[in-house]
């Protein structure tokens, strides 16, 4: 077989751009773009993984002392790694971390009635850029440090099931928004539900 190797040789190079023969210049462009892409996303797993965030020790002691059932400070602080668009996530403002709290208890509780594990948080707080880096809402809740997606492993159907549940036991007033692979959930104050079957 060719290798990568053999294949790039085959081509002709003009500026940056190699041509290959029988490709029209828009599709190899659109493959250099989504090769680009490819290796962005590559980096930015990577650079997610390793690097360190500001106050992230004293952030984990604060989330310890909560005495969580079930959530760990290990899955809160992992979305605040995430880079999207080349934009670093961060963890919130030392005055925010406090609001964070209402919104973990009805998480753990939602896993706790649920009974059975958390795949992963997918977003918790999120920087003014990170949020528009994610095409995030203007007034997110994710900005102001009160609302987590979780991703659970028995798909997102159940698991907002018993969130509407504890709403309705009083349990907190605030947001619930369902999608295919994950639920949002935050403590606003007042209650708000979108993506749900009428």
């Amino acid at each position: 077989g060719i290798g990568v190797a053999g294949i790039a040789g085959a081509g002709a190079s003009v500026g940056s751009l190699t041509l290959f023969p029988g490709l029209s210049a828009r599709v190899q462009i659109a493959r250099d773009r989504f090769t680009d892409r490819l290796r962005e996303q590559w980096s930015e797993r990577s650079f997610s993984k390793q690097r360190s965030l500001k106050d992230e020790a004293d952030y984990r002691a604060f989330l310890a002392n909560l005495s969580l059932r079930y959530l760990t400070a290990d899955e809160v602080i992992r979305p605040h790694r995430n880079v999207r668009e080349g934009v670093a996530n961060e963890l919130p403002p030392r005055h925010m971390w406090p609001r964070l709290v209402p919104t973990l208890k009805v998480a753990d509780e939602i896993r706790h009635r649920l009974g059975t594990p958390l795949n992963l948080i997918n977003s918790a707080y999120r920087s003014p850029e990170y949020n528009l880096a994610c095409s995030g809402a203007k007034h997110s809740f994710h900005m102001q440090n009160r609302a987590l997606d979780l991703m659970f492993r028995d798909g997102s159907k159940a698991a907002v099931k018993v969130a509407l549940q504890l709403r309705e036991e009083g349990f907190f007033r605030g947001g619930i928004g369902y999608y295919d692979t994950f639920i949002h959930v935050d403590t606003r104050g007042f209650d708000s539900t979108w993506g749900l079957e009428s």
